[in-house]
């Protein structure tokens, strides 16, 4: 029997990042209302203080900004809303109270999907429910879909066409409490 040599262990690309680091990062995002993930990438390079609550050394890059959204879309909302109830929970037991005033806010967001007729629309729905509707064509799970939700508004004499985001805000702390998606017509 011909005997081989054992192959050095080697690693291939970088190592993952861990869950509580990308949700400190959506942390960050929420609280400084930073609006874009390659802004928030750019934000944790240059802020000492973004690093340090992170746990980041200062020569240790942030996190992709793609990696950020692919984290965001693997939480539920549900999971989102038990973590941010957790953290709140956190912050009463050290002593920060988030209960003396909260403010409402609503922004647009444009849909990064262009807008389909009615038809079309409910059409890429039905699909999308289907078990075929969240695979490619070669089967493997979609990393990225239309969004469905978009439909349009009109503010200003301008119409928009996409989501609108609700947040409460802690108007003390600033803390942002909860937010909520839903289409621009709402």
């Amino acid at each position: 029997m011909r005997r081989f040599a054992q192959l050095p262990n080697i690693r291939k690309g970088a190592d993952a990042y861990t869950p509580l680091l990308l949700l400190k990062c959506s942390l960050i995002q929420q609280w400084f209302c930073i609006e874009s993930n390659p802004e928030l990438e750019t934000q944790i390079n240059d802020c000492i203080s973004f690093k340090k609550f992170l746990g980041l050394s200062f020569d240790q890059p942030s996190p992709d900004h793609s990696t950020f959204s692919r984290f965001r879309n693997r939480l539920s909302k549900e999971a989102m809303t038990k973590i941010n109830h957790g953290v709140l929970l956190q912050f009463t037991s050290k002593g920060l109270t988030i209960n003396e005033g909260i403010a409402i806010d609503v922004r647009l967001v444009q849909s990064a999907s262009h807008p389909l007729s009615t038809a079309k629309l409910q059409e890429a729905k039905t699909k999308s429910e289907t078990p075929h509707g969240k695979v490619d064509k070669n089967g493997k799970a979609l990393k990225f879909s239309r969004d469905l939700g978009s439909d349009w508004t009109v503010k200003n004499d301008v119409t928009h066409f996409g989501l609108k985001e609700h947040a409460s805000v802690d108007v003390k702390q600033g803390f942002v409490l909860a937010t909520e998606i839903t289409p621009a017509s709402h």
